[in-house]
Parts: structure tokens; sequence; C-alpha cells
């Protein structure tokens, strides 16, 4: 709280000239005294004079202004404020100003709060972001503060370090580095040998174990596979597998004992042991279940079997370390909470606002189905791990870039965890990319520290902060970009292949457009405005028409109309001259080999030439990874009711014996071809006749593929002929 008094003023520059000294502890920690240069570093920014920063005991002139807990702080500090670590103490008054926390850490960020009452913000991870208000004269008013963070964990991937430099400015208090704990309080990092969260791959890599003990790598489809970050787990029930992971994690945490957490959660996707021991287990936990939680269709429930092994691990690395923290994600088809297993207290469960999900809502709102589902996983994890953490995908990369107007929906989601007593937050990505998502990072992280605040006020005060005479049309411009997706009602999450065509209102996306266009006018004349309007506008306008790409992609599977296709390609071609976005480019070139291959299409490598065509393969990495060979394509059926004919140019050395077709409900039926590849370096032509019981009788556009693996299989063109 903020408590006001009518008592003088204390000076602590007075005309350009310093006023005051800056006092530490004798005994000052780095992290206090990085505060206190910090201090001295911003008053000399606003004001041209730079305040000297001593030790408590020697000589200070002027008004004193204690950073960290001098003597003289700790008889002003209340009773218990001492050891609070975050908590915050700042007091004004004709003798000077105490700016301290219960901590080191909180005495950094009480110097970060010290700086905001006089007029400093960090807007954005760059320098040129900051705000810092110009002031010969510097002082007063007398006041005090008293805060704590709400939530105690407050991370996001800083990366960089002005990332790391930004976040401990609006309070967060990890995920760092190694490198700098000694100066930021000992914030939270991950173990140098195992960063982020997916972590069996990093903790028992597959080089320098697969030799020794196969058995410890995943039993899938009759053999032992080695994983890697995105490919199978691990034979959990496997001997001595939980000794050597558990004594990796100690090892760890020996060489990087400031770190008080590390992920110990499988790798990502699926991959799961199909070994005995593993589906007994699975038996004995959970009746060897199944789940549908947001997954397309039901997988193996393996929340069960995930923290039985995660509590194998924790009793082992709880002898040496009982007060590290390991995380365990809860996640696809493990995010429902365990049926019989418990965590460990030193397990905290890591659930992944991911599947189910829907990002146009907010997680406590009855309108949405995915979130009633996330909803109700939340508070049954919340029953059994009141001390679970929520991952957050503030930022999607999987998004593409494209606009995600999720500020109020996220700022009511904090709230809402904060009512049900979740005080453990982790934002995905390193909260970098501003001119994509606008004020949300800093809300995010205004309102992890309190979640009553307004976080209209707080966008408010970054959209004016970043673009002073253009903020009203900026404005208007976000209100226009939530209005798009508020008005279609759609929901959305994570696939914008899927879910981009009809999520957006194009009325609305045109006054967010005209809006801009407003705003860069505005903002002639003042370079840094006209800077950051110009990288909103940059990437709103690939946006718009990477939009207008999948309108298009859309419309040519629900019309068949081909120039849909061509349509699609220039709005993607005109989208990716404003940002280059890998998948979306990726996507972009889809279009572009469909008006050349003659179908719309997907997985397909660069292009190629044999036998002087152009030509494409269906594996887009090449041979020797065992990956990638699948390619799909979609072509126009108006009269399901007759047999189709696909007629395919290949090249004679491929290996290609049939084609797939999809149904709606996710049915593949194989075709074969009615004649045989050559087996010689010349292009053949083969046919597949489809019954039209085979056909998708629910859309026009039909979805075929062929391949797999590491299937080598050229294609030159894809034709629709008639069934004779």
């Amino acid at each position: 709280m903020i408590l006001g008094a009518s008592l003088a003023p204390a000076a602590l520059v007075e005309d350009g000239q310093p006023r005051a000294t800056i006092v530490v502890p004798a005994d000052a920690s780095p992290t206090v005294r990085e505060a206190a240069q910090e201090l001295s570093a911003y008053l000399e920014k606003m004001s041209g004079a730079k305040l000297p920063v001593v030790a408590e005991g020697q000589p200070a002139t002027g008004t004193r202004v204690d950073v960290g807990l001098t003597q003289a702080a700790r008889q002003r500090v209340p009773t218990g404020f001492i050891g609070d670590d975050e908590r915050v103490w700042i007091e004004t008054g004709p003798e000077g100003a105490t700016v301290c926390g219960g901590g080191d850490r909180g005495t950094l960020f009480a110097v970060y709060r010290f700086l905001e009452t006089l007029g400093c913000r960090w807007l954005a991870p760059e320098p040129e972001n900051e705000l810092v208000p110009p002031r010969k004269t510097i002082a007063l008013e007398p006041f005090r503060l008293d805060t704590r963070p709400a939530f105690s964990w407050r991370l996001f991937s800083a990366g960089k370090p002005e990332n790391e430099r930004w976040g401990l400015k609006l309070g967060m208090n990890g995920l760092y580095s190694a490198e700098t704990a000694s100066t930021n309080g000992a914030c939270a990092y991950w173990p140098r040998s195992i960063r982020g969260v997916h972590a069996y791959y990093q903790i028992m890599p597959a080089k320098r174990y697969s030799a020794a003990h196969p058995e410890w790598n995943p039993l899938l489809g009759g053999e032992r596979t080695p994983t890697n970050v995105q490919r199978g787990q691990l034979c959990v029930t496997a001997p001595g597998l939980a000794d050597e992971f558990a004594a990796n994690v100690v090892r760890a945490f020996d060489e990087d004992p400031g770190t008080p957490l590390v992920s110990i959660s499988p790798n990502d996707g699926y991959g799961w042991c199909e070994c005995d021991a593993c589906l007994a287990l699975d038996r004995k936990l959970c009746g060897g279940r199944t789940t549908q939680q947001g997954l397309a269709r039901a997988k193996p429930f393996m929340g069960d079997r995930v923290f039985w092994f995660a509590n194998e691990v924790a009793g082992r690395v709880a002898r040496k370390y009982p007060d590290k923290k390991l995380l365990v994600l809860a996640y696809i088809n493990y995010a429902e909470p365990p049926d019989t297993i418990r965590p460990k207290p030193n397990v905290v469960p890591f659930l992944c606002h991911y599947a189910p999900a829907d990002y146009s809502r907010a997680i406590n709102d009855p309108a949405s189905e995915a979130n009633r589902q996330f909803n109700s996983l939340l508070k049954r994890w919340m029953k059994i791990s009141p001390d679970l953490m929520i991952y957050s995908y503030v930022s999607k990369s999987m998004w593409w870039r494209l606009p995600r107007p999720v500020l109020y929906t996220f700022a009511a989601d904090v709230k809402y965890l904060h009512e049900l007593g979740g005080r453990r937050y982790y934002c995905q990505s390193s909260l970098s990319d501003w001119p994509l998502d606008g004020p949300l990072y800093y809300v995010i992280a205004k309102l992890l520290w309190d979640p009553s605040a307004n976080p209209d006020a707080i966008a408010r005060e970054w959209v004016n902060g970043m673009f002073g005479p253009a903020a009203p049309a900026i404005t208007e411009f976000y209100a226009e970009v939530e209005t798009a997706v508020r008005k279609t009602g759609k929901p959305y999450s994570d696939n914008p292949r899927t879910q981009a065509a009809g999520l957006y209102d194009r009325a609305s996306l045109d006054r967010a457009m005209a809006a801009l266009e407003r705003a860069e006018k505005t903002a002639h004349g003042d370079e840094a405005v006209a800077q950051r309007v110009a990288e909103v506008a940059r990437t709103f306008r690939y946006g718009y028409w990477m939009i207008e790409g999948f309108e298009q992609s859309a419309k040519l599977e629900a019309t068949g109309d081909p120039a849909c296709m061509e349509a699609a390609r220039a709005a993607g071609q005109k989208a990716l001259t404003y940002c280059e976005v890998s998948k979306a480019a990726d996507f972009v070139k889809r279009w572009k080999t469909g008006a050349q291959l003659g179908v719309p299409n997907n997985g397909f490598g660069k292009e190629e030439t044999k036998g002087d065509r152009r030509c494409w393969n269906s594996d887009e990495t090449g041979p020797g990874d065992n990956a990638c060979g699948w390619a799909s394509f979609t072509i126009m059926a108006p009269d399901r009711s007759k047999p189709m004919v696909i007629e395919m140019d290949v090249w004679g050395e491929s290996q290609l014996t049939s084609i797939s077709i999809n149904t709606s409900k996710n049915v593949w039926t194989p075709i074969r071809s009615q004649q045989r590849l050559s087996r010689k370096p010349q292009w053949d032509t083969l046919q597949f006749r489809i019954p039209p019981e085979a056909l998708d009788h629910e859309r026009v556009a039909q979805h075929l593929g062929f391949g797999g693996a590491d299937s080598q299989i050229w294609v030159a063109a894809i034709r629709v002929q008639k069934d004779k």
C-alpha cells in the first residue's frame, strides 16, 4: 500500500547537481551493490547528476538514500519484513529514503519500483524502449510503499541479456542464467546441463547410453529405439534407469547449486515404451485406460506412469537436495492428474494450457468447451498439488506470428488462477515480440505482482509510453484486432492451417489497418515513435495477408475453384515481403507448388529436376533420417457419387505402391495403383481409382497422402481424370 504524508520533500538532485548519497550495508551482497548502481545510473540518466554510492559507516553528504538492509533501514521496516525475500519497502521523508527488500532480490525490485515512482518505465526489452523522464531537479514527496508479489514464481525464458534485464525491472524472477545469479538475487535459472522443459533426452542422452544400455530406450514396434527431443520416451521400468537418471539430476545441481529447480519432464510428443513391464505398470496404476482431453483421438493415458517415474527420481534426488524442485509437465496424454500416484513434495506438476485450450476465451468461460475441460483439469490438479505451476502460452510461435489478441483473456486467467490459489506461473518464450503482442507481456508481468491491478490501465500506460502522439490510433488498432476475433466467436489454439480461416472478422481487420495508417501519419516527425509504429505495421501487414491466404485456401477446399489457389499464393507471397516466418514460408510454398504440381499439397521437398522435368520428392529432409517421407495433397470432388481417377506422373525409380485417402473421421483407406512402376530412370504415369464409398461425402475437398519414413517418391504432376 502507499501512504501519503504532509512532510517536506527530500532533494536527491537540484538543478542538475547531486544532493544525496546512496548508502548500502557495510557487507552488501553483489545484488544489493548492483541495485544501488542501477539507482545511481538511472538518476544520472534523468538529471545528469551522479549520486555516489558508499558503504554504511562511510561519510555520506546530503539526503541519505538507504538501499538494502542497512542498520538504519532495519530500524524502519515492519516486524517480519526481514527474510521475506521479495517483499519491497520504500519510505521517503525529510530525512531521506529507504529502498529495500526483505532479501537481496527484494532490494533490486524495490529500486525499480522506486524509479517507477519517478516516472521510469521499461516497456520492452530493447534499451530504446525504456522511458527515462528528464528532470534536472528530483525531490521526493513523502510516501510509503509496502508490497510483495502475489505469485511466488513469475518465470519466462529470457535467453538474451536484454530480455533478462527487462524481466528484472518488471519483477519477473526467472528464468535467467547462472552467470547473473549473483547480481539478481539468485533468480531461478535452468541448470546448464539440463535446459528447457523437455528433459528425458538431455538427462539420458542416447549417444551416451544406448550402446551399453539399450534396455533404457523405449520398446516401439518391437525394437528398442533411441530417443531425442521429439521422438520416444524412456523405458521407465528398466532396472537401473531411475538410479542413473537421478544421479545425473544430482550432478546438474552439483554443477549449478544456485538454481532452485530443474525439469525432469518427458520428451515432446509420444513414443511411449510398449514393453511388458511398462504396460503392466499402466494397468496397475490406471487400468491401462486412454485419455482424449483436447486430443484429436484417444491416446493411452500416461499420467500415472510419468509421475510414478518422477517420484522414483525425486526420492533419490531428495537425499542430497531435499529443497530443490523437480518440474514435471502435465501435457497432451498426461495432462490429466494421475489416477493413483500423488506427486512427492519436491515434484512440481507443470500444467500446460495446450490441449485442451481455447485462447479466444478465458479459462473459466463456460462458453468454451475446450476451456471447460481445461478448467476441470486445473481444479482437479489444484486439489492434489496446490503448488503446481501453470505453463501459459503467452507467446505462441506455433501461431506463425498471426494476430493473437489474448491480452484480456490471459489477464482474466491470471486473476482466476490467483483466486484458485495458484502461485506459480511460467510464460512461454522470451516475451520479446512486442510488435506482434503489444502490451501483453507488460500487462502479464504487472498482474503477476498484483492481480488486482486494472489490465486496461496497465495497457493504456504501455501504449501511451510506446506511441506518444500515435497512441489514440494505436489504441483503436488494438481494439479492432481484439474485435476481429471476438466478433466471430470462433475458438482457436495452435494450428493456423486449420483454424485461421473464419477466425477473423475481415471488416474489423480492415479498420485495424486504417487505424495503423493513421498512426503512421501521426508518428511522422517523432523518430522513435515512428520506428515502433513501423514495426507494428510491418508485423500486422504480414498477418493481414497471411490470413487472406488462409481464407482463399479454405474457399478452394469449399468450392474447388482453382483461381483460389493462385489467390492464396499471391496473398502469401505478399505477406512474406513484410515478415519472413519459416513455417508460413513453408506453407506458402505449398500454395506455390500447388499451382505447379496441379493440386494443393504439403510435405514435399525442394524442387528438383529429373528426366528434364520439374518434380518434388515426398521426403522433405532426404534419405538417412527415417523421417519426413510423407507427403499429402488435396483434390476436389464435386460429385461424390461417382468413382474418381487420380493420375500421377511418378519417377520410375520411386518407392510408391499405393496412396491413401482420408475422411473427416480420420479413416485412411489405401488405394493401389492400376499400373506398376517401371523401376527405371524414366517418368511413369500411374492411375488410382477411388470408389465412391472411400470418398469423404461431407466435403468437396478430398485429402490424400503417400510415402512415410524415408520413402523416396518423386512426383511431377497430379491430375484428376474422368472414370472410364
